[in-house]
């Protein structure tokens, strides 16, 4: 069952999100010696990511026994300004003493087939021959169409049975091929984390919320994970005022 919080602003909610990650990374380190992420890109987990390299939370998460994925990325080199990657070494992991070893960036500039290839590769080393990875937390992210990670309505990957898929032509802007993570990985996931921030995210949320057939259309509420958070800013939600 998914629950919902509504936050006055976009700083607030990325307050209330670090805070969620720092505490879900030690639970998992507590529970079974690491914590596996799979991070998104977008603007909206930017700051997020920053307050998290502050020197005040910098020690309150165990870096050394942290290991990242991201949910998807687009086919491009990582210093390339479409990179999630880029976004979150920038932000993030430049600043914060992760080994390199346990950053699994999606090699986007091999081409999303062969970055599938490569990524799926990368998580039997993390996971071993599981018949389904398990991350212990999925950050995700919506777009205006209702898409989360690189599941546009209407495309193929919607269907994958896999751990990853290429998306290649996506209906998206730009329009650039791209790796994703698939419905059956993300909902096996112990936590999926939600940041939604903007008025023009309005109209999907209200259906996701009041909808019950919402799914059928936006990718972003098919999403179900073991728990599933949706942190949303006042300006994400209709009925705010």
């Amino acid at each position: 069952m998914a629950n919902f919080m509504i936050f006055d602003t976009l700083d607030e909610l990325s307050f209330n999100a670090a805070e969620t990650f720092i505490e879900l990374a030690n639970e998992a380190v507590d529970r079974h010696g690491r914590f596996v992420v799979a991070l998104s890109g977008g603007s909206t987990p930017r700051r997020m990511f920053e307050l998290l390299a502050e020197s005040k939370n910098m020690n309150r998460v165990p870096w050394d026994r942290t290991f990242i994925f991201w949910g998807d990325d687009r086919a491009v080199p990582p210093d390339h300004e479409w990179s999630n990657y880029r976004m979150t070494r920038e932000a993030l992991l430049s600043r914060v003493s992760i080994p390199d070893a346990n950053v699994y960036r999606i090699l986007g500039e091999r081409g999303a087939e062969q970055a599938a290839l490569v990524m799926q590769g990368d998580m039997v080393r993390v996971f071993g021959e599981a018949p389904l990875p398990q991350f212990d937390l999925v950050l995700q992210g919506m777009g205006s169409d209702g898409h989360t990670a690189s599941l546009f309505p209407g495309t193929e990957a919607l269907d994958a049975t896999g751990w990853v898929v290429p998306v290649i032509n996506p209906p998206a802007n730009p329009a650039v091929d791209r790796v994703t993570m698939t419905f059956p990985l993300l909902n096996n996931a112990r936590t999926a984390l939600f940041l939604v921030a903007g008025k023009d995210k309005q109209a999907v949320m209200d259906e996701i919320l009041n909808d019950p057939t919402a799914d059928e259309r936006y990718p972003a509420a098919r999403i179900n994970a073991q728990s599933t958070l949706w942190y949303l800013d006042k300006a994400a939600f209709k009925n705010a005022d």
